[in-house]
């Protein structure tokens, strides 16, 4: 399946389930389509680290620095910004990542938006690709970041 077949089902559809290479299912959705059914843990996707500021609050540079240099595959959770209306928010906080390279990080790309990534379900995927999901593999970090810099990890 093609960048462009996902892309162009996002902005007709709202949301597209597919399979990643290890036959997971993934759904990306547009922010303005999430729903109160969607999980609320569910994960924003970014390309920039100035799309940040519209999903979080304040952000220290160190918490910036730490997400420009970093190497592995990481979910960052920060408070949420007041301006957010829509989207995954669990109890006043945002979870999001910075896709740098790869197939998934194209999709986001060509988009052109931030997009919100959770699990799917198989029945609804409408078809497959090559490369697996970084987020849904075990070796992913994860760090809250505060607007004072503090880090906690595996929050």
């Amino acid at each position: 399946m093609e960048v462009k077949t996902i892309v162009d089902e996002l902005r007709e559809k709202g949301r597209v389930c597919v399979l990643d290479g290890s036959g997971k299912p993934v759904e990306l959705i547009v922010p303005e389509h999430f729903q109160d059914k969607d999980d609320s843990q569910a994960i924003f996707l970014l390309v920039d680290l100035f799309q940040i500021r519209a999903l979080a609050g304040q952000f220290s540079e160190i918490a910036l620095d730490i997400i420009e240099f970093a190497t592995k595959p990481t979910v960052y959770t920060s408070w949420a910004s007041d301006l957010l209306k829509k989207g995954p928010i669990h109890v006043e906080k945002v979870k999001f990542s910075i896709l740098k390279k790869g197939f998934w990080n194209n999709i986001v790309f060509s988009f052109s938006r931030p997009l919100v990534v959770q699990h799917g379900k198989k029945e609804e995927a409408i078809g497959s690709v090559s490369e697996k999901f970084p987020l849904f593999q075990g070796e992913v970090k994860k760090l809250f970041l505060s607007a004072e810099g503090d880090v906690k990890i595996g929050e």
